[in-house]
């Protein structure tokens, strides 16, 4: 008998104390965007997803994370709903696409492998199917971007080949960057203005990872606007006299590429031998402008359906 009521008594201080819990964490609807809600809850998960890519928002005070959170939020959902008009986001598979960003992802943050990621994560209360299920929008927006603008890409091959062959001299040693972005799509020249004064403020009090996280429009705002190693001769001219210019840990002045403005960031620089390899050169070089279009094209797509997005706050 004594057991039992011991049982019951702590049976009991564990249920009051879990309801103490989530009455502390009441859920509140915060937005609608179109069909979908957002939470007070969903901006806490979303923050700490956010910390566990780029620990230094956490230097920020707690309405600049909060907005950070929202905006990241915000952006997903009308993404989501968009590529839902396309896709069947359930039935989506591409494993090894998945696990080459997961990879990315954990190689970042110095994890040597997926699951020294998955307990990482555990510890900011976030599950590696929450990760999977972020990519997955990630992947069918760059599809659905794809899909819609692939025949307003231009690219001239002959022009990009010929200045591979004529610069062939300076391949045998060849300098490799790790860079960093953070890319800015201002609508006139006040919002530039007070874009970029803000923008360095952030730099320099918390660093260029946070304000790229907190200003960068581009996909790789999550992880703090690392792009990774790039070589030298994989960078359009105007990019390379740029950046020939700064020292490690020196970023550019913005500079003015597909309608957006670019900042760029030297992390790290080594040169590498390399066999001049002209086909491989302008493979890279045609992908990487590629994506700089395709990057435009997304950020005009996503400002068109967002005006047109019914975005409630509550």
């Amino acid at each position: 008998m004594n057991k039992l009521i011991s049982f019951l008594i702590i049976f009991l201080s564990i249920f009051l104390y879990s309801n103490n819990i989530f009455a502390s964490q009441k859920i509140k609807i915060l937005y609608k965007i179109d069909n979908s809600l957002i939470t007070n809850i969903d901006i806490n998960n979303e923050l700490n997803y956010l910390i566990s890519l780029n620990k230094k928002l956490e230097d920020l005070n707690k309405s600049e994370k909060i907005e950070i959170a929202k905006e990241s939020l915000i952006r997903e959902k009308i993404k989501s709903n968009e590529i839902k008009k396309y896709f069947i986001v359930e039935k989506y598979e591409n494993n090894q696409l998945i696990q080459d960003i997961i990879k990315s992802l954990y190689t970042n943050l110095n994890l040597s492998n997926l699951i020294e990621f998955e307990n990482y994560l555990e510890t900011f209360g976030i599950s590696i199917n929450e990760v999977k299920e972020k990519l997955k929008i990630e992947i069918l927006w760059n599809q659905l971007i794809s899909r819609k603008f692939q025949n307003q890409i231009i690219i001239d091959e002959n022009t990009i080949r010929q200045n591979v062959k004529n610069d062939k001299m300076n391949y045998k040693e060849v300098i490799e960057y790790d860079l960093s972005e953070i890319v800015l799509a201002p609508q006139n020249e006040k919002e530039f203005n007070e874009t970029i004064k803000k923008v360095l403020e952030t730099i320099n009090m918390h660093g260029f990872e946070t304000a790229a996280t907190k200003f960068s429009i581009s996909d790789t705002s999550r992880i703090g606007g690392n792009i990774g190693k790039i070589k030298e001769n994989q960078l359009s001219k105007e990019l390379k006299k740029e950046i020939q210019k700064l020292k490690v840990n020196d970023f550019s002045k913005p500079i003015f590429i597909n309608n957006n403005y670019l900042i760029i960031k030297v992390n790290q620089k080594k040169i590498i031998n390399e066999e001049f390899d002209e086909n491989k050169i302008v493979k890279e070089i045609i992908r990487i402008e590629k994506d700089k279009q395709y990057q435009n094209f997304s950020q005009i797509y996503y400002n068109k359906i967002k005006l047109n997005s019914q975005i409630n706050e509550f």
